[in-house]
């Protein structure tokens, strides 16, 4: 199934929260599989997004580093110089596809889970 960078990150959190749930032993096996598969294209996937932030941004002041579309600079706000650059390279990510060979997980229908969250694993999970 070709699965975009995109659908892979926005996967990254409701996978987290579905490994938390309380599952029959055979879906949760299924799961951590169907995790262990994705990560080998969400990790390389999020350490280039990470790269990009760190190439585009500008420190936080906290520790961090982040990337917006407008900066402040001598109490002014302007446009980011950076910023069309970087959203560029991060739009070129995100829209690459991935082929993954993977059989979708199929949840109890007894599993109570929020919509949102379902709807980040559209083509991940079955009900």
């Amino acid at each position: 199934m070709k699965i975009t960078n995109m659908e892979l990150l926005n996967a990254k959190e409701p996978l987290a929260e579905l490994v938390r749930c309380k599952l029959p032993v055979k879906t949760s096996l299924a799961l951590v599989k169907l995790v262990h598969k994705l990560n080998e294209f969400m990790v390389p996937a999020e350490t280039v997004k990470d790269g990009l932030v760190k190439q585009y941004g500008v420190a936080d002041g906290k520790g961090g580093i982040t990337i917006a579309p407008t900066i402040v600079e001598d109490g002014n706000t302007i446009a980011n110089p950076n910023w069309p650059k970087f959203a560029d390279e991060l739009s070129e990510l995100v829209k690459m596809e991935n082929e993954i060979v993977f059989q979708p997980v199929t949840l109890p229908d007894t599993l109570e889970i929020e919509t949102a969250v379902l709807m980040a694993l559209e083509k991940f999970v079955k009900v």
